[in-house]
């Protein structure tokens, strides 16, 4: 791999080429404490990778952003003094595919290599692999976004079954993504194997695109495509609202249907999943702490100015000869219901620990039924008209 060093310092500069000259699998095209020659060389025979200080004070994010749009095959390893979010955020959007702290570990940068030649081997594979996809130009698909504050009443069971149901239509596309980026397990529950995360997205979302991204998804065999939360927590940590506002308008732009499957909490990351969602589904369950939970998070939505005319009421787990109804639910929410999926824990627990959706397997159970109309309904109600 042909690599182009363009230090902070001379010091810095001699430090790493004696670094390098270890390193068997790297050629040293050009090493560099100037940006012009850095550019000439860059023109003259573009390097696979751009091994680079960020500069004073980050004087050198312009270069860095001039490079990737000029080169996006390059890949830009940035060298910082301190790793903080603003920094981490500054070079990923200057178009940075990893961020080193200084003085640069060589186990680090060997990874950091390693790492980017397989992110750009994987692309390759999968663009060659992925089928041919129908485009979407009239109109932007619909965001639904499946929400609770409360753990345990089933958001990933609606959000996958919800995803199955929408995709019964073979007119349609719908991609599922699993935004419970430290505990989330949509993949788990339809037996898929991630190949990519949403950190993989990440690392290229500089160049983000509706094609791009439809590289990095996953085929089910229900026919919905998914985007699985990343396997290791620790990875979450480089992701911010801003990746996934432009990973959600990726989706929206070539799919019908983008469900999104959100965490048990409020964060600031995930919040562009709330803004552009056309449908706000609050998952509740007929338990005085998740309709407790419930109404306080319907008060904080219109604390956020949420629109209502998009909320929908989900009540999980209802049971006719339970000791809370649904009327009760309403009461205490002064908000309607909006649909019922019913209770059937067997079902249930079988579909999730084999990692078959419901309404897949058992298009005629209660519940597969009571999806299907909520669906209906909801692509129905005319206020909410898709």
């Amino acid at each position: 791999m042909r690599l182009l060093l363009l230090a902070d310092s001379e010091t810095e500069r001699l430090r790493i080429v004696e670094m390098l000259k270890n390193i068997d699998y790297i050629r040293l095209a050009g090493d560099f404490i100037d940006e012009e020659q850095t550019w000439e060389s860059m023109e003259r025979s573009p390097a696979d990778i751009l091994l680079m200080g960020s500069g004073r004070n980050g004087e050198r994010y312009a270069f860095a952003k001039k490079i990737s749009d000029q080169y996006p095959h390059t890949g830009i390893i940035m060298m910082e003094e301190e790793l903080l979010e603003e920094t981490m955020h500054n070079a990923l959007f200057a178009g940075a595919k990893d961020v080193l702290v200084k003085p640069v570990d060589p186990e680090k940068l060997l990874n950091a290599i390693y790492r980017i030649q397989q992110l750009k081997e994987r692309t390759v594979t999968t663009k060659q692999e992925a089928p041919q996809k129908k485009i979407r130009k009239s109109e932007l698909g619909q965001v639904y976004t499946v929400f609770s504050t409360k753990g345990g009443v089933g958001k990933t069971f609606v959000s996958i079954n919800l995803a199955v149901s929408l995709a019964k239509d073979p007119e349609k596309r719908i991609v599922l993504v699993d935004l419970d980026l430290d505990l989330g397990n949509a993949a788990l529950a339809l037996n898929l194997y991630p190949k990519f995360t949403i950190s993989d997205v990440i690392d290229d979302i500089r160049h983000m695109d509706s094609d791009l991204i439809e590289s990095y998804l996953i085929p089910h065999e229900s026919g919905i495509k998914v985007l699985p939360a990343n396997l290791q927590p620790q990875m979450n940590e480089f992701i911010n609202a801003e990746h996934i506002r432009i990973i959600l308008e990726a989706l929206r732009e070539s799919f019908d249907y983008v469900i999104v499957d959100m965490p048990a909490r409020f964060i600031e990351t995930i919040m562009p999943a709330l803004a552009l969602a056309d449908h706000l589904l609050v998952i509740t369950a007929p338990e005085i702490s998740s309709v407790r939970n419930t109404k306080a998070l319907l008060v904080t939505l219109k604390d956020l100015n949420f629109p209502q005319s998009k909320l929908r009421i989900v009540l999980n787990k209802e049971d006719s000869r339970g000791d809370i109804k649904k009327k009760d639910v309403e009461a205490t929410l002064n908000k309607k219901v909006d649909a019922s999926i019913g209770l059937d824990y067997r079902r249930v627990l079988s579909s999730l620990n084999r990692g078959v959706p419901l309404v897949y397997e058992y298009p005629k159970n209660i519940l597969s039924k009571n999806i299907d109309k909520m669906r209906m309904q909801f692509i129905q109600d005319e206020p909410m008209k898709a």
